[in-house]
């Protein structure tokens, strides 16, 4: 009788830590994230597919900070705060106070953006950006619930 219930304590006690460890990572990785990636917002993820062929929408992506428009150029995929939410474009065009974007997929140039709104750009591994295909599919469907 002992053995049974030291293997029912044992098999609890493993449970608790399997959802401590995957607690630890739903709620730690963005926290770590952050301040690895110097933003409030390291990940995002695609809602529309403006940025097709380079993203896709589903896919979820990491977001470096920029301390200032010196850290962008054009090319850049920048993200940045707007009415909306938050838009992930193109920079098609430096300004001194403000940029222009675009979606890859769009025919039209976004609204001029002030520096100020930029939250980040795309971070890039071997020049391509760095994106987990599927993940942000994950992630709205928690934000819908």
């Amino acid at each position: 009788m002992d053995i049974k219930i030291n293997k029912v304590i044992k098999s609890i006690i493993e449970w608790l830590i399997y959802v401590v460890i995957f607690v630890a990572i739903v709620y730690g990785t963005p926290m770590v994230l952050a301040k690895l990636l110097h933003t409030p917002y390291p990940i995002a993820a695609i809602t529309s597919g403006s940025m097709w062929p380079a993203l896709k929408q589903g896919d979820l992506i990491f977001i470096q900070g920029t301390s200032s428009k010196t850290d962008l150029k054009v090319g850049d995929i920048v993200v940045y705060q707007n009415e909306k939410g938050f838009t992930i474009h193109r920079i098609v065009s430096l300004n001194e106070t403000t940029l222009i974007t675009k979606g890859d997929a769009n025919n039209v140039e976004d609204s001029p953006v002030d520096y100020k709104e930029i939250i980040g750009k795309t971070v890039l591994i071997s020049g391509k950006v760095l994106r987990i295909p599927y993940l942000g599919r994950l992630s709205q469907l928690f934000k819908k619930s």
